[in-house]
Formats: structure tokens, C-alpha cells, sequence
């Protein structure tokens, strides 16, 4: 069992750290691939907290995609937001969907991160863009991933030579 379906309560609360700082500066990363009224994915996005704000600042659509219910039912009612039960080894998309994606911190829970890589390519247009966000395993970070390894999550942090 998942760690997040039990710590959703405590995420979303923790989602709130996002300012629209955050949201503008993430969204100028993806302005160039993600027109507006265009469509951007939050993969592994949770409770959409950090995908909506990002989508709201560069006028698109999001859809948030996440294997756990309990964080789905958390992402706000908003015209601009929708949500996709699934994993992102498995996308339930068709090609070139999406105009762009965003990962933050949740690659390194990814089973298979190069079938990931693999389905975010597929999924993304050509001349999309795909914005990753995850920790490099050094410092605190390897006891983060020592902890979530003893709490059943695959913790595969990755230097980002080796992605």
C-alpha cells in the first residue's frame, strides 16, 4: 500500500507552500510550449495544488494525473482542471496530446522511470515541452530516500547525468 493513500490529508496541506511566484516562474519555463487554451499534465501532480496554478497563470487546461485516488478527490473544482486516475508508466493518452508536462517530486516514485521517460515522449507533441522537477540524491535527500525505501516507495532518486 501506498504511503499517500493515508498521508493525502497532510500533502495537501503541505501543497499550500506554492506561492504565485512559484506557479509564474514554472509557467515561463512551459510558456514557450504550452499555448494558451492549451493543455498541460501534472503527472504524479497529487492534489493538483502546484499543476492548476501553473495552468492557471499560463491560461491552459491541466489535468492532473495521479495512481491515488485519495489525492484525485482532493484537486479543486475548477473549470480548468481535471483528473486522470493512472500511473505514468501506463498514460491513458493518445500521442501527442498534451502541449506540455509538469513532474514535481515524483519521478523518483516512478516503478519504472524509463517506461515513464518513455510514455511522457509518446504523450507530449512534438515541439511540447516536459518540465521535470525532482531532487538529486545527495545530502538530506538520501535520507528522504532511505525513508520512504523503508516505507515501501521506490525512492529512485537519480542524478541528473543519469536521466
Amino acid at each position: 500500500m501506498s504511503i499517500f493513500r493515508w498521508t493525502a490529508p497532510l500533502l495537501q496541506f503541505a501543497a499550500r507552500r506554492w506561492s504565485e511566484d512559484d506557479f509564474r516562474l514554472l509557467a515561463d519555463r512551459l510558456a514557450p510550449f504550452v499555448p494558451r487554451g492549451g493543455v498541460l499534465a501534472d503527472l504524479g501532480g497529487g492534489t493538483g495544488d502546484l499543476g492548476l496554478g501553473v495552468a492557471r497563470a499560463l491560461g491552459a487546461r491541466v489535468v492532473v494525473v495521479d495512481p491515488i485516488e485519495q489525492m484525485l478527490l482532493r484537486v479543486p473544482a475548477d473549470p480548468l482542471a481535471s483528473v486522470c486516475l493512472a500511473t505514468a508508466e501506463a498514460l491513458p493518452f493518445p500521442e501527442d496530446y498534451l502541449d506540455g508536462l509538469l513532474c514535481c517530486d515524483a519521478f523518483h516514485h516512478f516503478k519504472d522511470q524509463d517506461i515513464a521517460a518513455a510514455e511522457m515522449a509518446r504523450v507530449v507533441r512534438t515541439g511540447g515541452g516536459i518540465l521535470i522537477l525532482d531532487a538529486a540524491p545527495v545530502g538530506v535527500y538520501r535520507a528522504v530516500a532511505a525513508a520512504e525505501r523503508l516505507l515501501g516507495e521506490p525512492a529512485g532518486f537519480r542524478k541528473p547525468d543519469d536521466l
